[in-house]
Formats: C-alpha cells, sequence, structure tokens
C-alpha cells in the first residue's frame, strides 16, 4: 500500500513538473512572439522615418503650405475627354453651316 501511495505521489509529482514546464515554453514563446513583434514595429518606424527624410519640401511646396487659404481649388484636366468634346463641337458646327448653305442656296 505505501508502495503505491509513492508511486501516485512521484505520478503527480511528474505530472506537476510536465505542466510548469508546458507553462514555461508557453510563456518563452509568448514573450518572443512580443519581441518579435516590437522589433518589426521598430523597423517599420525607422522605414517611415527614413521615407520622410527622403521627401523634403521644396520653398515653394512650405509657402504653400504656409498660407492660409479659406478654399483651395485644384483643377485637372483630361487632354482625350477635352478633345473629343472640341471635335464634336467642330463636326457639329460644320454640319450646321453645310446644312444652313443649303437652306439658303
Amino acid at each position: 500500500k505505501a508502495a503505491a501511495e509513492k508511486k501516485a505521489a512521484a505520478d503527480r509529482k511528474v505530472a506537476a513538473e510536465k505542466k510548469a514546464a508546458a507553462e514555461k515554453k508557453a510563456a518563452a514563446e509568448k514573450k518572443a512572439a512580443a519581441d518579435r513583434k516590437v522589433a518589426a514595429e521598430k523597423k517599420a518606424a525607422a522605414g517611415n522615418q527614413m521615407i520622410s527624410v527622403k521627401r523634403s519640401k521644396t520653398v515653394a511646396q512650405k509657402k504653400r503650405e504656409g498660407r492660409n487659404e479659406l478654399i483651395k481649388i485644384s483643377v485637372y484636366l483630361d487632354t482625350p475627354k477635352i478633345l473629343g468634346i472640341a471635335s464634336i463641337g467642330v463636326i457639329a458646327a460644320s454640319g450646321l453651316i453645310t446644312f444652313f448653305a443649303f437652306i439658303a442656296g
């Protein structure tokens, strides 16, 4: 009976040691993952700083940003659309002139 109790105590001790080892391993893995994440964030932050340093602003850009503007209007021209509309207008005008010439003649 005493031998069975000793064996049960030894089994409990082995199980507790295994559990402690597993918890220690999980904690180490969690810490390593956190360290990798911090290192990646530092690397990304350093990369962003390099990019911002490379993009130095010209004097004109600094003046533009420094102005107090009430409204900022940007106009972008789409050349193919403008040419298409202009060509339609020219064709329509020539057609109308031809039409009026036949009516008058």
